[in-house]
C-alpha cells in the first residue's frame, strides 16, 4: 500500500471540511491531538475558532423565533388526519426530487406523539425502505431515545422534505417550500409537546433563522408559526444534531445528550 503524503492527508481533510460546511458545522472541539496536528501543519492551515457556547437559559425561559408566518396551502385546510395528508401528497411530482427518490418517505409514528422528530431529508437507506432513520443512523437514534426512556413506537418521525435528494446532496429552497405545507399539517395534527429538529435545514426553516446549527442548538424556542392560533405557544422546538454527525464525531455526543436531557425533563412535566 502506498503511504499517504502530507499533501494527500490535507486534501482529504479539505474535502471532509467542505462536507461538514455543507451541514452547517463551522467549529470543532479543541483536543490535544488536534492541537498537535495544527502545530505540525500551521504554515498550511488557518487556525480553527473555538466552539461557541450557548447563552445559559433560565428555568422556564424559551427563545422566540423571528415573528414571521409560514404560507399554508389552502388545499390542505380540510384535511384532518395524517392519512388524509398522505393521500393529498399522492405520488408527488411537485419538484425535482421526484427524479432522485425511489419512495416518498412521509413519516412514521403515532398521531398523538408528544415528541416529533424532524430531520432534513430521507437518507439512502430511508429511501429504499420507505421509512425514516434506517441503517446505522436509525440504530443510534433508537439508543438515544432509549436513553430518555422512549421507544420509536412512541415518537413521530418525519423529514423537512419527503424525498431523497441523492447522495451528498441536500434539498434546495424550492424543494423545501414545496414540502412545507405537508410538514405543517403533520405538526398541527400531531400537536406535539416538543419538536426535535435533527439537522441544520430543519432548524433554520422552522425557526426562520440563518444561524448555524451550533448557534441554535442547546435551547428551547417557542413555535408559534402554525396556521391555527389555538396551538400558539403550546409547542416548543429543540434544535439538535443529526445522528450521522454523532457517528462521525463522538465528541459531539455530550452536546446531544444535554439536549435530550432537556427534552426528557420537558416531556415529564407535561
Amino acid at each position: 500500500m502506498t503511504e499517504k503524503t502530507d499533501t494527500d492527508v490535507l486534501e482529504e481533510i479539505s474535502r471532509f471540511l467542505q462536507y461538514h460546511k455543507s451541514l452547517g458545522i463551522k467549529v470543532y472541539p479543541r483536543t490535544q491531538m488536534l492541537d498537535r496536528f495544527l502545530e505540525k501543519h500551521k504554515e498550511n492551515m488557518l487556525p480553527l475558532p473555538r466552539p461557541e457556547t450557548p447563552t445559559p437559559q433560565k428555568e422556564g425561559e424559551y427563545s422566540r423565533p423571528v415573528k414571521q408566518k409560514h404560507v399554508f396551502d389552502p388545499g390542505l385546510s380540510t384535511k384532518v388526519t395524517l392519512r388524509d395528508v398522505r393521500e393529498e401528497l399522492g405520488d408527488c411530482k411537485r419538484c425535482r426530487l421526484q427524479e432522485t427518490r425511489t419512495h416518498i418517505v412521509f413519516g412514521q409514528g403515532p398521531s398523538n406523539a408528544k415528541l416529533l422528530i424532524v430531520a432534513d431529508a430521507p437518507g439512502g437507506d430511508d429511501d429504499r425502505q420507505c421509512a425514516p432513520f434506517q441503517g446505522d443512523t436509525g440504530d443510534l437514534l433508537d439508543k438515544m431515545l432509549a436513553a430518555i426512556s422512549l421507544s420509536r413506537d412512541e415518537v413521530y418521525i418525519t423529514t423537512l422534505v419527503k424525498c431523497y435528494p441523492g447522495a451528498h446532496a441536500k434539498p434546495g429552497a424550492d424543494e423545501i417550500k414545496t414540502c412545507l405545507p405537508f410538514l405543517f399539517r403533520q405538526i398541527e395534527i400531531i400537536c406535539p409537546t416538543v419538536i426535535l429538529t435533527m439537522g441544520m435545514l430543519a432548524a433554520q426553516t422552522l425557526l426562520h433563522s440563518r444561524k448555524s446549527l451550533f448557534q441554535l442548538r442547546g435551547r428551547f424556542y417557542n413555535f408559534n408559526d402554525l396556521c391555527s392560533t389555538t396551538l400558539e405557544n403550546k409547542i416548543i422546538i429543540m434544535p439538535s444534531l443529526h445522528p450521522s454527525l454523532l457517528l462521525e464525531n463522538s465528541d459531539l455526543k455530550k452536546a446531544s445528550w444535554r439536549d435530550l436531557q432537556m427534552i426528557q425533563k420537558r416531556l415529564e412535566e407535561n
